[in-house]
């Protein structure tokens, strides 16, 4: 009779530690942050693999308007060829690419505090398209283009948005972070059509 209470005592133990396992296995994994890393150029062509918490992302605090401001105050009769937004150093960073008759001309604008934080000039060594151009006016907005690609993949992290020309069409590139996996939605960012 002792051994048949000791075998029922050691089974309800049993059975009870693993319910409180479980639970506090399952309450960690509702509390675990996202980490996520990933590849990030910068306007020099230069990658680095960065680290982030999607819940703890570096603030952007300039809108890309005043980012694109910053580069015509530098080089006001080029025309802008890419945009982008990518985590770098802790960090958001606008990565501005643009051309005129005679250079190559490229910003970096600190996206905390709209300040420029790197730039290049070089002499233009490809003779571009004028329609290879962005046409701003005609773009959606990045905020417009995050919210379709979240429509895309609802309950990602957006971490890194890309606006250039691609064959005469401008294109959102948005990477976004699900479930610590790495997504990529792309956007015509005239037509709003996701390709």
């Amino acid at each position: 009779m002792k051994k048949i209470f000791l075998a029922i005592l050691n089974i309800g133990i049993g059975i009870g530690l693993g319910i409180f396992i479980a639970k506090n296995y399952m309450t960690q994994l509702e509390s675990k942050t996202n980490n996520v890393t990933v590849s990030v150029g910068d306007f020099l062509n230069k990658t680095q693999k960065v680290s982030y918490s999607s819940d703890k992302l570096p603030a952007i605090q300039t809108s890309q308007a005043a980012a694109i401001l910053k580069f015509k105050s530098l080089y006001s009769s080029a025309e802008i060829k890419s945009i982008s937004l990518v985590p770098d150093n802790g960090i958001y960073v606008y990565n501005i690419i643009g051309y005129d008759n005679y250079k190559d001309c490229m910003i970096q604008v600190d996206a905390t505090n709209n300040q420029i934080i790197g730039q290049s000039t070089q002499v233009l060594d490809y003779n571009y398209d004028k329609e290879s151009s962005l046409n701003l006016k005609k773009t959606i907005s990045r905020k417009e283009a995050t919210s379709i690609a979240l429509r895309e993949v609802p309950g990602a992290t957006p971490l890194s948005w890309e606006l250039k020309d691609d064959n005469d069409q401008a294109i959102w590139k948005i990477n976004l972070v699900e479930n610590s996996q790495k997504r990529v939605v792309k956007i015509n960012a005239v037509t709003k059509h996701v390709m």
